[in-house]
């Protein structure tokens, strides 16, 4: 499916200067705390996905595009939390209108996976949470 390729940290603690310069397009990257993105991305390397999931939450929530990714990652894959294609589609549906284009091509391919009404379901979801987020102009293009 969607294997994330391993990255290169670019200095021995910061998973935050190797992941976003790998994700350039990350909008959000600004309302996140660069220790607490360390701290939860070191954790996903080491397979502590419970910890990864919950940390990804977070901060997807506080906007960043590369955590939405990771997050839909997560569900698609069944990593620290039950594997959902609707979870895992509507978090890539919000990254890649953020212009994350790593979500994009992950969505394309998982919307080929799903049912239409699954795929229906997904975008619902993802609108309701951009529209509980109405003062961010930028998510007001999820797919539909």
């Amino acid at each position: 499916m969607g294997e994330v390729k391993p990255i290169q940290k670019k200095s021995s603690d910061d998973w935050f200067e190797a992941v976003i310069s790998s994700h350039a397009e990350d909008v959000g990257v600004n309302q996140i705390s660069r220790d607490r993105f360390n701290e939860v991305f070191e954790a996903f390397m080491a397979r502590s996905y419970d910890t990864a999931y919950a940390g990804f939450v977070e901060l997807a929530e506080a906007g960043s595009s590369a955590c939405q990714y990771y997050l839909g990652v997560m569900f698609l894959e069944g990593k620290g939390a039950l594997q959902d294609f609707s979870q895992g589609h509507m978090w890539l549906n919000i990254a890649s209108s953020r212009g994350h284009d790593k979500a994009r091509k992950q969505l394309e391919k998982i919307t080929q996976r799903m049912s239409a009404e699954q795929v229906a379901e997904a975008q619902k979801e993802a609108r309701l949470w951009v529209s509980s987020r109405s003062g961010d102009k930028v998510h007001a293009q999820v797919s539909s």
